[in-house]
């Protein structure tokens, strides 16, 4: 029961970077977390918008999976926002490791031991 609340914690997460990326991306609170000038976050708008789709593609399967009590489907999801966690977490930005890895490997060592 405990891995499913941590994974549902990751869906609910990633819904919530989604609405960063796609909606609230320029605004002022957003370009200070990320250190943007309102100039770099205009320029990255649309990547950042895509990324959010994405984000929320991963939310809503990760949601379902865990709704349909698909174990398999959950912990495939959950390996897949493991690895792009510590793959952003080298390459951009060392606090998606807290923030994005460390919740999914957290659900999935719990899914794995259920």
């Amino acid at each position: 029961m405990l891995s499913t609340v941590v994974a549902w914690v990751v869906a609910v997460l990633h819904a919530l970077f989604m609405v960063v990326e796609t909606f609230l991306w320029t605004s002022p609170g957003i370009r200070r977390r990320f250190g943007q000038s309102a100039e770099q976050a205009e320029a990255t708008r649309v990547l950042a918008a895509n990324q959010g789709v994405y984000n929320g593609a991963l939310a809503g399967a990760l949601a379902w999976s865990l709704f349909r009590g698909d174990a398999s489907a959950v912990q495939l999801l959950l390996v897949f926002v493991l690895v792009v966690g510590l793959y952003g977490g080298v390459t951009t930005k060392r606090s998606i490791l807290v923030v994005q890895a460390l919740p999914a490997a957290l659900a999935l060592v719990l899914a794995r031991l259920a």
